[in-house]
C-alpha cells in the first residue's frame, strides 16, 4: 500500500505535503492513489478498466480485479487450430493517439493505434509493420521517445467516446531496442495514459499524464513521474476527485525542471456523457513536479466562452490541451472545451502561463472538442501552430486567425516535426498516418499505403463468394472488397461505399449485387449494382424517437425484401427498406424509459439509449421475431408484433442485449449474449433456451468473465462460435465446453464474425487490427 499524499490548496499553490511512491508491483494495492474519496451515485454502472466503457456493466459496479480474473480465464485457454491470417483492409488506416519521429534513423516513425498497438514504419511513413507483441493489449493511448531511444507506450485511450467505443488498459510499457520487445513499467491501474513526456536532459526521468476511466473504477489517477530508482512512480499531482484524471503534458524546452499539466474531469454511463467539471484545470510546477501552481489568470473573456469562467474551476471547464513553443519557452498556448464539446476558449500567454489573454477561434465548431484536446507548434517558429478538430486547423500568426490545412482525414490526434528533414511533418488522425514535405500546407499531405490497423463494428459475408465481404469501421465508413464493375481481387485493398462511421452492414444472401450499410444512429441506405454501375437508396421514414448509435437492421431470412429496423420501436418494411411500418407497441413499451441519471444532456448524444440493440427473426416461422434492448430486456412475438412475451427477470441477467441467434432449424431454439458482468462463473452471460424461452439455461461454462459481443452458429455442425474482448470461441457441444478458435488472432476485441456460405472458413471483424480468417473445415 502506498503512502496516501495530503493535497493543501491554498493561494493558487498545490503542494504535496506527502510524497507518494507507487511501484509496479504495489500499484494494483493502492485504493485511491492519493485521491479524496467520493461515492459513485446509487444506480449508474461502473466501467472495466480492460474493456468497453459503460456499455458492457449495465447497472453493476465493475472492480480491477474482476477484470483481471477476466484476463486470466482468458489466458488459460490455450491456442489450437489453424492459424489466423490478416485478410484486410490495410489502405485505409484507423485510428491514431500517438505518434513520435526516431532523430537517431532517417524516415523512421513510430505510432500508436487506438485498438492496433505500436507500429513502425522506416519509409517515411507509406508502410507500417507491428512493434508491439500480438498477445499484449492492443489498446494505445499514448507514445513517447526518451533522448536515449527508450519508448514509452501508455496503454489505454484517453479520448472518450461519443456514440462509439473506447477501451482501456492496463499500464504503461517501455521498449529499449526500437519496439521488438516490451516489458510492462507499472501504473496498472491507470485506465488510460493521456500523455507521457521524456525529459531531454535526464533520460530517467519520465511524466505520465493517467486518465483513469470513464466511470471511477481506475485507483490511479493524475500526473506521475518516474522515481530516481527507475522504476516506482510517483504520484506528484493528485486528482480532487475519482472523475479526473490526467490527459495533457508539455514542458519548458529551455529548463526540464518547469512542467506544464492538464487534469481533466470526465465521466459517462450508459446513456450520458459529461466531459467536464471541477476537476478540470491546468497546473505549472517549476521544481519537476513537486510543488504546482494553478493556471487561470485570464484578462479578458473568450467569445466562445458563454459561463465566462475562462480557465477557473468550473462545472463547464472540459477539455484542455497545452503546448510551450520549442523556440520561445514564454510562449504557452492553451485550448479548452466545455463539458459538452464545444469550443470554450483559446489562450495565449507571453510570459509563461502566468497570465492569458483570449485570442482567434483555433476550433472549427464542430462541438466535438474533448475528442482533441491537442496542440502543436513549429520548433523553428512560434507563430505557427495548429490546432486539433475535425479539420485540422492552422495558424501562422499566433492563434490570431485560423484556416484548414486541408488534404487530410477528419479528427486529429497526433502530429510531430521531423528534425532530420527540414519542413516534414507527420500527422496521425482518425484515418491513418499522413506526411507532409512542405511544413503543412494545405493538400501536401501524402497518406500511407499500408496500414492494417481499422476499427471494425460489423461485418457481412456473401453466401455466394466467401471474397465478397463488406464492413463499417470506426469514423472511415462502410467498405467493401468490389466495385460496381470489378469483383473481389486483392483482399487487402477495400474502397468506400458509405460515410461517416460505418456500423452495420448486410448483403442480401439470395443476391449480392444489392447490399446495405448503415452510418450512425441508423442513417441506412440500400446499395444496388446494375450493368456496372450503383445505386444508392435512402431507407424509408421510421417512427422511432430514439436510436442508438450502432442501430440494428437486419433481413428476414427467408425473404430478403423483408426488412427490420430497431429504434425504441420495431420497424418492419416488406419492399427493401423503401417504406415502413410500425409493429410493435408505441414508446417505451419494449425499452423501458431512459433513466434520469443516463439521459444525455448534451448537443449531441441524446434520446440515443433505452432502445432496441438487436432484432432476430425466426426462419422457420416467419411471424416469430426475438429483440433485445439496451437496458436489459428480452421479448418474443409470435405473431409479427401483435403480441409480445418478455423474458426479462426469468433467471436471466439485466443487461446490455448484444446478439440473439435463433436455430434455422428450430425457432424454439435460440442463444443470446448479455454484455456485461456478474458475480462468479455466470458472467460471460451466454444463455440458451430449447423451449421458445420457457426455460434458459447459462452456457457460459468457462468462458473469460468479460464481454461478450456477437454470437454466430454453425448449425450443421452444431458449433456455436463467440467473439468476446478477450478472442474467439466456439462450443461443439451445445453446452458449456469451450475452446479458443486458432492461433495468432491479435489481443484485441472482436466485435463480429461471420461464417462462409460454404462453412469452410470464420471470419472475424475486430477492433483495431482490421479482419482475420481462419479455416474451420478441418
Amino acid at each position: 500500500m502506498g503512502i496516501v499524499a495530503v493535497v493543501v490548496f491554498a493561494g493558487g499553490m498545490l503542494t504535496s505535503a506527502t510524497a507518494q511512491v507507487i511501484g509496479p508491483e504495489e500499484a494494483d494495492h493502492d485504493a485511491d492513489s492519493g485521491q479524496v474519496e467520493e461515492d459513485e451515485d446509487d444506480g449508474g454502472p461502473q466501467a472495466p478498466v480492460d474493456f468497453l466503457n459503460d456499455r458492457f456493466t449495465s447497472f453493476q459496479d465493475v472492480t480491477d480485479d474482476q477484470v483481471e480474473q477476466a484476463v486470466a480465464q482468458a489466458a488459460t485457454f490455450g491456442e489450437n487450430g489453424n492459424t489466423w491470417r490478416l485478410v484486410g483492409p490495410s489502405n485505409i488506416g484507423g485510428r491514431v493517439t500517438g505518434l513520435v519521429v526516431d532523430p537517431r534513423r532517417p524516415n523512421t516513425i513510430y505510432v500508436a493505434a487506438s485498438g492496433g498497438g505500436v507500429w513502425r514504419s522506416t519509409d517515411a511513413a507509406a508502410t507500417f509493420q507491428p512493434a508491439w507483441p500480438s498477445g499484449q493489449t492492443q489498446t494505445l493511448g499514448s507514445l513517447a521517445m526518451g533522448r536515449d531511444g527508450t519508448l514509452w507506450a501508455g496503454t489505454g485511450e484517453a479520448n472518450p467516446s461519443g456514440g462509439g467505443l473506447t477501451y482501456f488498459g492496463n499500464g504503461v510499457y517501455r521498449s529499449t531496442d526500437g519496439g521488438r520487445s516490451w516489458d510492462n513499467w507499472g501504473l496498472t491501474r491507470s485506465g488510460s495514459i493521456g500523455a507521457i513526456l521524456t525529459d531531454p536532459v535526464d533520460s530517467r526521468r519520465v511524466y505520465v499524464a493517467a486518465t483513469g476511466n470513464l466511470s471511477g473504477t481506475a485507483r490511479q489517477r493524475g500526473i506521475y513521474r518516474l522515481a530516481d530508482n527507475g522504476r516506482d512512480w510517483r504520484l506528484v499531482l493528485p486528482t480532487p476527485n475519482n472523475t479526473t484524471g490526467g490527459v495533457d503534458l508539455a514542458m519548458d524546452p529551455t529548463n526540464h525542471n518547469r512542467i506544464y499539466a492538464v487534469l481533466w474531469d470526465h465521466q459517462r454511463n450508459n446513456g450520458a456523457r459529461v466531459y467536464g467539471g471541477v476537476g478540470s484545470g491546468l497546473f505549472r510546477s517549476d521544481n519537476a513536479g513537486e510543488t504546482w501552481t494553478r493556471l487561470e489568470n485570464v484578462i479578458g473573456t473568450a467569445p466562445t466562452d458563454q459561463a465566462g469562467t475562462g480557465l477557473r474551476s468550473d462545472a463547464s471547464l472540459g477539455r484542455i490541451g497545452v503546448v510551450v513553443a520549442p523556440n520561445d519557452p514564454n510562449r504557452v498556448y492553451v485550448v479548452s472545451a466545455t463539458q459538452y464539446g464545444p469550443d470554450k476558449g483559446f489562450y495565449v500567454s507571453n510570459d509563461g502561463g502566468t497570465t492569458f489573454t483570449p485570442s482567434g477561434h483555433a476550433g472549427g465548431s464542430s462541438g466535438y472538442a474533448w475528442w482533441f484536446g491537442r496542440l502543436w507548434v513549429d520548433p523553428k517558429d512560434e507563430n505557427h501552430l495548429y490546432d486539433a478538430d475535425v479539420n485540422l486547423r492552422e495558424s501562422t500568426d499566433g492563434g490570431v486567425t485560423w484556416h484548414v490545412s486541408a488534404g487530410v482525414h477528419a479528427d486529429q490526434h497526433a502530429m510531430q516535426w521531423d528534425p532530420n528533414q527540414p519542413g516534414r511533418i507527420y500527422l496521425g488522425n482518425d484515418g491513418g498516418v499522413y506526411h507532409s514535405d512542405t511544413n503543412g500546407t494545405s493538400t501536401s499531405w501524402v497518406h500511407a499505403t499500408y496500414e492494417p490497423f481499422n476499427q471494425s463494428y460489423h461485418l457481412a459475408v456473401a453466401r455466394d463468394d466467401p471474397t465478397r465481404l463488406a464492413t463499417g469501421l470506426q469514423d472511415n465508413g462502410s467498405v467493401r472488397t468490389w466495385t460496381a464493375t470489378t469483383p473481389p481481387g486483392d483482399l487487402t485493398q477495400w474502397n468506400a461505399y458509405g460515410g461517416g462511421d460505418g456500423h452495420e452492414v448486410l448483403i442480401d444472401p439470395t443476391n449480392h449485387n444489392t447490399y446495405y450499410e448503415c452510418s450512425q444512429v441508423g442513417s441506412c441506405r440500400r446499395h444496388q449494382d446494375m450493368d456496372g454501375t450503383s445505386m444508392t437508396i435512402n431507407l424509408g421514414a421510421r417512427h422511432s424517437t430514439r436510436t442508438t448509435t450502432d442501430a440494428p437492421i437486419v433481413l428476414d431470412p427467408t425473404n430478403p425484401a423483408v426488412v427490420y429496423f430497431g429504434g425504441n420501436v420495431l420497424d418492419r418494411s416488406t419492399d427493401f427498406g423503401n417504406n415502413f411500418t410500425q409493429i410493435s407497441p408505441p414508446g417505451d413499451f419494449l425499452t423501458g424509459p431512459v433513466p434520469p441519471k443516463e439521459d444525455d444532456k448534451g448537443p449531441f448524444y441524446a434520446n440515443e439509449y433505452a432502445t432496441i440493440t438487436w432484432i432476430a427473426p425466426a426462419k422457420t416461422d416467419p411471424n416469430t421475431i426475438y429483440l433485445g434492448t439496451d437496458t436489459g430486456r428480452l421479448w418474443r412475438t409470435n405473431d409479427l408484433g401483435a403480441h409480445w412475451t418478455e423474458f426479462t427477470g426469468k433467471g436471466l441477467p439485466t443487461r446490455w442485449v448484444n446478439a440473439i441467434v435463433v436455430d434455422p432449424t428450430d425457432a424454439r431454439h435460440v442463444f443470446v449474449a448479455f454484455s456485461g458482468y456478474r458475480e462468479g462463473d455466470l458472467a460471460a452471460n451466454i444463455w440458451e433456451t430449447e423451449n421458445g424461452g420457457r426455460s434458459w439455461d447459462n452456457i457460459s461454462g468457462r468462458l473469460p468473465n468479460g464481454p461478450v459481443e456477437m454470437l454466430t452458429y454453425d448449425q450443421p455442425r452444431r458449433r456455436l462460435y463467440a467473439a468476446t474482448d478477450l478472442g474467439v470461441f466456439v462450443n461443439r457441444d451445445g453446452r458449456s465446453s469451450w475452446r479458443r478458435v486458432g492461433r495468432g488472432l491479435p489481443n484485441t476485441s472482436v466485435l463480429d464474425i461471420k461464417i462462409t456460405g460454404d462453412g469452410r472458413t470464420l471470419y472475424a471483424a475486430t477492433f483495431g487490427r482490421s479482419v482475420w480468417s481462419v479455416r474451420i473445415d478441418d
